[in-house]
């Protein structure tokens, strides 16, 4: 169950699937430990190097940076080079994100989008310190802090944090999905009348043609919305108020947090091309994350609108 066994490992590896059965302080903590793999397939003992706890314990402080620095009209921001805004609080808490992390976990790999701090090591914590920067520069109330564990590019942990609702979205592999404690489930929504939903995030000169798909898919009764935060996007799927996402990004840290999350509450998630989704490399090729019901329906619309 879980990262609990080399079968069970392998059984991702292969296929996609894993079947399930507060700290006040970001301080060290006894170690959590899973049976997990190496790379060569033996099974160890081995430990977390950072728990879901303290992980959220990370996550409240990157929403208190939120809240703070947030405004109604008229945010200051710069605009890096592939055209998207960073604002101070984007700074800030990756930077303290960077600092909790090194108390907690000295040896781990951490990438973050707007500053790493890297290490040789089967870890890796991925963070958006504030995703949905446009609406969160424009006044609206529509980001999340993203973060996620991994160990040899497998998630393990994942935590996504809506500080506007005080909603603390995490899961850990085997564990199941939960908002502030509560189980989560993705929805049973496929057919014409039970109108699935499907988010999306495109911009300009996005790859994989998102917004044909978008088409493809409401000419066959699928509603689309564009929340400008996939990591708002990726919760709503595993709490089953979406039924699925189509996402072009190849960033690990807008799709390692919500990818475990929505595989813990009962969904699907693959790339763009249908295939298995792991994080060892540079980028990813987009993701398709989903209730499991409308899947072949996602795929379908994307391959039809990229021949």
């Amino acid at each position: 169950m879980g990262l609990q066994s080399f079968e069970a490992l392998t059984d991702y590896r292969l296929h996609g699937t894993l079947h399930s059965g507060a700290l006040s302080s970001t301080k060290a903590a006894e170690p959590q430990h899973q049976d997990i793999t190496t790379q060569e397939g033996a099974p160890v003992k081995q430990s977390f190097p950072i728990s879901r706890e303290q992980l959220t314990t990370i996550a409240y402080r990157a929403g208190h940076i939120m809240r703070d620095h947030f405004t109604h009209f008229g945010m200051a921001r710069d605009v890096k080079g592939d055209k998207t805004p960073v604002t101070l609080a984007d700074t800030l808490i990756n930077t303290m994100f960077i600092e909790r992390v090194r108390e907690i976990a000295p040896h781990i790999d951490v990438v973050g989008e707007e500053e790493s701090c890297r290490k040789e090591s089967p870890w890796q914590l991925v963070v958006d310190p504030v995703d949905g920067t446009f609406p969160f520069t424009w006044g609206m109330p529509v980001a999340t802090f993203m973060a996620a564990l991994l160990f040899e590019g497998v998630p393990v942990i994942g935590v996504i944090y809506d500080p506007f609702t005080d909603r603390m979205f995490s899961a850990e592999r085997g564990k199941g999905a939960h908002m502030n404690g509560r189980s989560l489930r993705v929805s049973q929504a496929a057919t014409r009348g039970e109108r699935p939903i499907v988010g999306y995030v495109s911009w300009p000169d996005s790859p994989y043609n998102v917004l044909k798909v978008m088409h493809y898919l409401e000419e066959r009764g699928i509603t689309s919305i564009n929340l400008c935060s996939i990591g708002y996007i990726e919760v709503a799927v595993a709490t089953g108020e979406l039924a699925g996402t189509v996402f072009p990004g190849t960033a690990h840290h807008d799709t390692a947090p919500g990818h475990i999350i929505v595989d813990e509450a009962g969904g699907r998630v693959t790339d763009v091309h249908g295939k298995l989704l792991t994080y060892e490399g540079g980028k990813i090729a987009g993701h398709v994350m989903s209730n499991g019901r409308i899947h072949e329906l996602l795929m379908e619309a994307l391959a039809a609108c990229n021949p």
